[in-house]
């Protein structure tokens, strides 16, 4: 079993509802509405969707949720269409949606060839013009945690009932954050789980998306329009399908027609 299948259980499922509520799921909603451009008729996809948090407030009939972790889509299913895939090859014919976003550092949680691998599947499903948007952790602010405290360093993350004890481990020649959270749930111990992460600066996002035909639109540094900048704690790219993929990507992916 990885860390993946290990880290998404029903502990994550609870602390994520309080930790991402619904007034910061509405909130991330609306700004994918807007940065997409999501209008009636269009279809979007949600990767990596989870329980749907984000599902829940966008138009009717519009997101189609994919996820691996079926408990999760049977929640999500409530909010829209669901399909049960892994994200690194998803089901979905050529030219499917107009749109799609991967929320909270889901790309970075496979390395470097693997997320290029997603970057041409989405590639792939988007017509042209499509948008697509990633919500990453700043690597540039975790740099500057580095050279300020070194390669380990301790933080406490509350969410309702639950206070996490996260060390992180930060490796800058592989561009990896490792962080081991000791959870506790009322005061009780309730287990440790291990979160693994690429970080990825602007430049070399940029660099992968243009590699499958993708143009980086616009950068923020959260989902209230703030600007992005190297103290912000987020990445938001937006970037459009304004190309093709190569043609040895091409060969190296069975589409789905």
């Amino acid at each position: 079993m990885d860390w993946l299948s290990q880290f998404f259980d029903d502990i994550y499922l609870d602390f994520i509802q309080h930790y991402k509520g619904e007034w910061e799921s509405k909130t991330e909603a609306l700004f994918i509405q807007r940065a997409l451009r999501i209008e009636p008729g269009m279809r979007v996809l949600d990767v990596a969707c989870g329980h749907g948090r984000h599902m829940a407030y966008m138009p009717k009939d519009t997101v189609v949720g994919v996820d691996i972790n079926l408990k999760y889509l049977e929640i999500a299913k409530k909010h829209g269409d669901v399909v049960q895939a892994d994200v690194r090859s998803l089901p979905f014919r050529k030219g499917a949606f107009h749109g799609a976003y991967i929320m909270h550092s889901t790309f970075g949680m496979f390395g470097v060839e693997t997320e290029v691998e997603i970057l041409t599947w989405l590639s792939g499903i988007l017509k042209q013009g499509g948008r697509l948007l990633i919500d990453v952790a700043n690597k540039e602010k975790i740099e500057d945690i580095y050279h300020s405290l070194g390669e380990v360093w301790n933080f406490w993350i509350s969410a309702g009932p639950y206070r996490v004890l996260s060390t992180a481990y930060y490796n800058p020649l592989t561009s990896r954050i490792r962080e081991v959270r000791h959870i506790y749930k009322s005061g009780q111990y309730v287990g440790e789980r291990v979160l693994e992460l690429t970080l990825y600066s602007l430049g070399e996002l940029r660099v992968m998306f243009s590699t499958v035909g993708f143009s980086i639109e616009d950068i923020y540094g959260g989902f209230n329009g703030e600007k992005y900048d190297r103290h912000a704690d987020r990445l938001i790219v937006i970037a459009v399908k304004t190309g093709g993929i190569s043609r040895a990507l091409k060969e190296a992916v069975v589409w789905n027609v």
